[in-house]
């Protein structure tokens, strides 16, 4: 059964879809509370959170830190892995594997790479590309050795133009051929990119790290049009699933869409109301 988790942050951020943003321990509290398993903690560097404080912070609400998010690095500063300049790709490529050696510290599972993708410029895209896989082959390499998974985002063509949809990433996984690359899917995302959202989810099951579930408005699941009675109802069969994170703008406010989520996905993956 796949984990539930919701993402949030310590920051106020310019990110939007995070819940209870600069309201950390609220955060953890109130989602513990309702019944999630974890957090997906987005991080602008791995030095936003003190490791033994937010270890106190889940241990008393019962929850685990499972994901770390990295869009806010290239939010804010501008970091990414497919940047035409080799110091920001070496630079990303060292926040990166900070953030893998936080979350290995904590028992985690996985780091994301989406927005700190970045863009391709239209000087010469092709050599830009072959630069960030490179930059992205490198934290591989140090990720297996920690044993933490990097899930490769497919984020829609309005906010990058790098894999936007779940075959172009599970692609350049499969070359890769490492049980720790893997692909998020982001609902959202796919229902802008994709035909089907449930046969994508299927075409590439072996290849699904992860899934973000958010409705068609970005908000909490519950809220828009997205079908998640379909999507989600073969994901135990996704062998390398971890958790489906809920990534949602917090409106009308972060507990009601913790609320909605946690009770939609739980009614779809646990039989629940």
């Amino acid at each position: 059964m796949a984990r539930i988790i919701a993402s949030v942050t310590p920051n106020n951020t310019q990110f939007g879809p995070l819940l209870y943003p600069g309201e950390l321990e609220r955060a953890i509290q109130e989602l513990g509370e309702l019944g999630y398993d974890g957090i997906e903690l987005s991080l602008r560097t791995p030095q936003d959170v003190d490791r033994n404080t937010l270890e106190n912070m889940l241990s008393r609400a019962n929850m685990q830190l499972v994901s770390i998010a990295t869009g806010q690095s290239f939010i804010e500063d501008g970091y990414a892995v497919f940047h035409e300049d080799k110091h920001i790709r070496e630079l990303t490529a060292e926040r990166i594997r900070g953030y893998v050696d936080l979350i290995a510290s904590m028992g985690g599972k996985s780091v994301i790479l989406g927005g700190i993708k970045g863009r391709l410029g239209r000087a010469n895209p092709e050599q830009q590309f072959a630069h960030g896989a490179a930059t992205i082959d490198s934290c591989l390499e140090y990720a297996e050795k920690k044993q933490i998974m990097l899930l490769l985002e497919a984020i829609n063509r309005y906010e990058t133009n790098i894999m936007v949809t779940v075959e172009s990433c599970a692609e350049f996984a499969e070359k890769r051929d490492s049980p720790y690359l893997k692909v998020l899917a982001d609902t959202f995302h796919m229902n802008i990119e994709e035909v089907s959202l449930k046969g994508s989810l299927d075409t590439y099951a072996k290849h699904i790290g992860a899934i973000h579930c958010a409705d068609s408005n970005r908000l909490a699941p519950g809220m828009g049009h997205v079908d998640f009675q379909e999507v989600l109802k073969d994901i135990g069969q996704y062998p390398y699933l971890q958790y489906l994170g809920v990534e949602v703008l917090p409106l009308p406010d972060s507990h009601t869409c913790a609320r909605t989520a946690i009770n939609t996905l739980r009614s779809i993956t646990r039989g629940e109301k």
